[in-house]
């Protein structure tokens, strides 16, 4: 707990090193905080997405053989299950590895850390079109439903089918619903996000584009 209230307070630290020393409103300090931290895990998580995708496209390769074992041994499904996981060793497909997890860990840490310290903060002043950063904002929290959805619909392999669109939606809602009740500062911090996984999704459409390229020649 003494770490945690630490890093808490390192967070405040920075936060108010922002607004006192560079002069940036409440709501730039937000918005540049963010950009610090996730430009900051951006290596890893760029990489951890990276081999995703590779996954991904194994998992595609091999389907007719999963389909076949399938076929095989759907009477067994202790022995499909074997055969299955070994297809995956011989094609290099991890599920979960320690980047993924270092991923995982690093961004539950750090974006709960950001989100805990904002929303103890107290905050008066107001951005653009929202009048107090205080309190919840509409247009805000539809803002940051259309971030989070074009961020996951422009993720390579992403098809506008009836069931995965439905699967894009969920946490969609369940965000703009717990944005709605919170302070817009978290708001603009959520957004933030949203606009960085957007960049991020866009790299990686770039660099898994030209890998195929090279592929290709």
């Amino acid at each position: 707990m003494e770490l945690w209230s630490a890093f808490m307070h390192f967070i405040s630290t920075m936060f108010a090193l922002l607004s006192a020393q560079f002069g940036l409103s409440e709501a730039a300090s937000v918005i540049t905080l963010t950009l610090i931290i996730r430009f900051a895990l951006m290596p890893i998580s760029l990489s951890s997405a990276v081999r995703m995708q590779k996954n991904k496209e194994a998992i595609n390769r091999i389907r007719p053989e999963l389909v076949e074992l399938k076929n095989q041994h759907k009477d067994n499904p202790a022995q499909l299950a074997t055969l299955t996981m070994a297809l995956y060793r011989q094609h290099g497909i991890t599920f979960v590895d320690r980047l993924s997890l270092i991923n995982m860990s690093a961004q539950a840490v750090l974006g709960l850390g950001v989100f805990q310290a904002l929303k103890k903060m107290i905050f008066s002043s107001k951005f653009l079109w929202i009048t107090n950063l205080a309190k919840p904002d509409f247009l805000l929290t539809a803002l940051v439903g259309i971030l989070m959805l074009l961020g996951m619909a422009l993720m390579p392999g992403t098809t506008f089918e009836t069931s995965h669109i439905v699967m894009l939606c969920i946490p969609v809602v369940i965000s703009m619903i717990a944005v709605a009740a919170l302070p817009s500062a978290l708001g603009i911090y959520w957004a933030t996000s949203s606009v960085f996984t957007v960049f991020q999704t866009v790299l990686l459409r770039c660099l898994v584009s030209r890998r195929s390229d090279l592929n290709y020649k």
